[in-house]
């Protein structure tokens, strides 16, 4: 398969040798692959690139090299400016051609976590430290990146979920596709969901956390990396926690740590576990059209109950005030 030439990625020689200190001229870019990529990226490729040694050796190795959002460019010149995120891709190269916005990364070998696995702490333990760098800075980024804002929830809960429950209801139709589409046109007007907005600290998110965007690397030190920030954006920063961390109290308490380690004191107890709850229904609430499509009316029946839960503990937070912690 080969790509048409006004999307081919450029993988140039020059930003390969200034990633690897070495002299352009001894950088050769070899054949491409097609990668499975982001749902929203045309081309997704692995390059093979060679670097000769002064002594007539060769190191080989391989670059993704990928047609990328405006918000995927700039998410990932952010990230690189966070210390010690080791979960998080390099940014090899980036740019803007005819075609659009592109980058080239690693490529890191290994698998991919299943949508459903508990995300490895590690990741976790990297995104405090980005969700700690931009707290209270989040107006300062690009006006390019998304924002969870009330036009982006009405837009989750009133287009993009009923869409995929639609599409679930079209091949095998079952009772909780209506019971979906009667939360969300709910959700879409209950004020605990628009008041999250503006209680909740909000910073640079991934914003898709999950077992399919986290690669185990093979070596024996399993380092996971997670990939394909095309849904970064600004919004409250547990939205990046409570999707994939809800069943495992250890990768939650692993972000909590992270975050004492690198701000020198405790998130705030109610804005963790409130922000937890909110996050936990709305991304619940998000995805559930998702889910249904692809993994069947189970999945989607026990993120429905998690949502409702997770709301109600989260109208309680609003209504107990800061002192409703454990109540």
């Amino acid at each position: 398969m080969t790509a048409p030439p006004n999307l081919t990625v450029p993988v140039r020689e020059v930003a390969l040798a200034r990633w690897l200190s070495a002299d352009p001229a001894a950088i050769e870019i070899g054949q491409r692959h097609p990668l499975a990529g982001g749902v929203d990226s045309p081309l997704v490729e692995r390059v093979e690139v060679t670097a000769v040694r002064t002594t007539g050796g060769r190191d080989r190795f391989e670059v993704v090299a990928k047609r990328a959002s405006a918000a995927e460019v700039i998410a990932l010149h952010e990230i690189a400016k966070v210390p010690a995120a080791d979960a998080f891709p390099e940014l090899i190269d980036a740019g803007t051609d005819d075609s659009g916005p592109w980058v080239v990364t690693p490529f890191y070998p290994g698998s991919t976590l299943p949508w459903d696995a508990d995300v490895p702490e590690a990741v976790f333990a990297s995104l405090a430290r980005l969700h700690y760098r931009y707290l209270g800075r989040a107006s300062r980024l690009p006006v390019d990146l998304p924002r969870v804002d009330e036009s982006f929830c009405r837009h989750a809960l009133m287009n993009f979920a009923p869409s995929w429950i639609h599409d679930a209801q079209r091949k095998s139709p079952h009772p909780v596709h209506d019971r979906a589409l009667n939360l969300l046109h709910r959700w879409n007007h209950d004020e605990r969901i628009h008041v999250g907005l503006h209680v909740l600290p909000a910073a640079l998110l991934h914003g898709d956390v999950y077992g399919h965007n986290v690669v185990i690397a093979d070596d024996e030190g399993r380092r996971p990396h997670l990939i394909d920030w095309g849904s970064a954006r600004v919004g409250p920063i547990m939205l990046d926690v409570a999707l994939s961390a809800e069943t495992s109290s250890r990768a939650f308490s692993a972000y909590l740590r992270a975050w004492e380690d690198v701000a020198g004191c405790p998130l705030d107890p109610w804005q963790a576990e409130a922000g937890h709850a909110w996050a936990t229904a709305f991304s619940n609430a998000m995805f559930v059209g998702a889910v249904a499509a692809r993994f069947g009316p189970t999945h989607a029946e026990e993120m429905l109950d998690k949502a409702e839960a997770a709301l109600e503990r989260f109208g309680q937070f609003l209504a107990g005030g800061r002192g409703s912690l454990g109540s």
